[in-house]
């Protein structure tokens, strides 16, 4: 992007801050910019350091993946404070905690922002019960839905079953389907053609998934291609069936059980994938206003997408798997 006159001769750790500001990232500092500055933000297909002043016609770009995954990734676990609240536990063992987790609700704390959130109250319930330990990283945490999304969720209570999540999900071996209630800009003829007469029972439908061990015929909707940062709105994510500079392998498969309503199940966790590829086949979540317009600016406390079904392996190999519609 070209900048305009008004940050000639800004320090360029100042301009990336400011900009952060603007896509919701209110909680950066510049200290912490510093300490994570490599690949965040070139300038003319470089990287210069913090310091550097912007010149006329430089052009600059945000590392929006890098500036996410330094902010997933970042351990702030002794800082998280252990908080009362209200947790819809819909299964427990000595090893793992799944909740049924509410919309508007954050899941884990940001850069100056560690109160309030999944996390929080998860580890005031552990502590509670006299079952935290403090060589979890981030409290259990080894998934995580946007703050407008709901559904099923599992913490880890132990660092080894911390660690074989963590695999499993880079592996791929976790299944997870959602459900989501959509509305139509447009609709590609190939997906509207499986949408059915009268509405399919849900529960049937992800039994008969479960039970092919994931194995999708046609009547799932095969999506498959990239997902990067928009160019024209850089809160949203875009979907292009063609690799782009940007762009990040993603995989979905979609079920319409009725006109309005979709499972979806993703075998890669991009940013935004549900919602991104959605708006490609013409669709988008109710209640997602950010979606909805091509210029949407705010990000929205709720949405109609929930996580229904989920699935993986416990410490002895043992298949586990809860639906909640």
């Amino acid at each position: 992007m070209n900048k305009t006159n008004n940050n000639i001769g800004k320090r360029l750790d100042l301009f990336l801050l400011e900009s952060l500001k603007e896509n919701g990232y209110s909680n950066f500092s510049r200290s912490f910019l510093k300490d994570n500055w490599d690949n965040l933000i070139s300038v003319n297909n470089s990287f210069p350091k913090p310091s550097y002043k912007i010149k006329s016609e430089d052009k600059i770009e945000i590392n929006w993946e890098k500036i996410k995954e330094v902010e997933r990734n970042t351990d702030r676990s002794e800082k998280i404070i252990g908080e009362q609240g209200e947790l819809d536990i819909l299964y427990e063992d000595k090893d793992f905690l799944i909740l049924d987790k509410p919309k508007g609700v954050v899941v884990h704390p940001g850069i100056g922002n560690l109160s309030n959130t999944l996390a929080n109250k998860v580890r005031g319930y552990l502590e509670e019960q006299g079952e935290y330990d403090k060589n979890l990283k981030r409290v259990g945490l080894v998934h995580r839905l946007d703050k407008g999304v709901s559904g099923i969720m599992v913490f880890a209570k132990t660092p080894s079953m911390q660690d074989s999540l963590q695999k499993q999900f880079e592996n791929h071996t976790v299944k997870k389907i959602y459900l989501a209630e959509v509305e139509y800009k447009s609709v590609n003829p190939d997906f509207e053609r499986l949408i059915p007469n009268e509405k399919l029972d849900i529960c049937s439908e992800i039994e008969d998934i479960e039970n092919r061990k994931f194995v999708f015929d046609k009547s799932w909707y095969n999506v498959e291609g990239y997902i990067g940062r928009s160019s024209k709105n850089r809160i949203k994510m875009l979907f292009r069936r063609y690799s782009s500079n940007n762009g990040k392998k993603a995989i979905s498969y979609i079920k319409p059980v009725s006109k309005n309503s979709l499972l979806i199940s993703i075998e890669t966790g991009r940013m935004h994938q549900i919602r991104a590829t959605l708006e490609y086949l013409g669709l988008y979540i109710k209640g997602d206003t950010l979606y909805q317009k091509t210029k949407g600016k705010k990000i929205p406390e709720k949405i109609a997408l929930k996580s229904v079904f989920l699935s993986f392996y416990d410490l002895n190999n043992e298949y586990f798997s809860i639906c909640k519609i």
